[in-house]
């Protein structure tokens, strides 16, 4: 079993890795996993920040919806939020590029919406590290001018554009360059 883990989740909730994979494995029922693994949650501290309700057992332990809600969202929401952040139409040239519709639910985004489901499905990871990656690209682009060569949305994401941006760190105009003489 492959399982990813948001370091970002762990810190914003303060848990360890250990509490995040117990908590994981308890909602797929995999219990022979946990029983293999020497994971070692604070149980106690999970329940204090209402991600689990303990039983007896482990297999009596019941994962809240607050966990679930850490790395799960609907598609809907998680496609209105991408359009929130793609830029609806750019200038090049004194010329006007419309690069996706405005409606979420319109029939000239449906390509990428499509796409867009098979690549992130329901998983809220995948989509933060999107959106994370699209704004790096914004960034840069803002920063170099270079908006105008962006790419129509149905184009984006059926390129995976977003993967050429995720190690891609922009420096604030208020950061200056560190230069040194020799």
């Amino acid at each position: 079993m492959i399982i990813e883990i948001n370091t970002d989740i762990l810190q914003n909730f303060g848990i360890t890795a250990d509490d995040f994979l117990y908590l994981y494995l308890l909602h797929a029922k995999s219990y022979d996993c946990l029983e293999q693994l020497t994971l070692k949650p604070n149980t106690e501290a999970l329940q204090t920040k209402g991600l689990i309700k303990l039983g007896e057992e482990p297999q009596d332990h019941v994962v809240r919806q607050a966990f679930l809600d850490m790395f799960q969202a609907s598609f809907d929401q998680m496609w209105s939020e991408l359009l929130s952040h793609f830029p609806l139409k750019v200038f090049n040239n004194g010329m006007m590029r419309v690069l996706r519709a405005k409606d979420a639910q319109a029939k000239a985004n449906a390509k990428a919406k499509e796409k867009y489901r098979r690549v992130v499905g329901e998983d809220l990871i995948k989509h933060q590290f999107v959106v994370k990656c699209l704004q790096n690209e914004l960034e840069l682009r803002k920063s170099t001018n270079t908006l105008g060569y962006m790419q129509m949305l149905t184009t984006w994401v059926n390129n995976y554009t977003w993967e050429k941006y995720e190690d891609i760190e922009t420096n604030s105009p208020n950061e200056s360059r560190i230069t040194r003489q020799l």
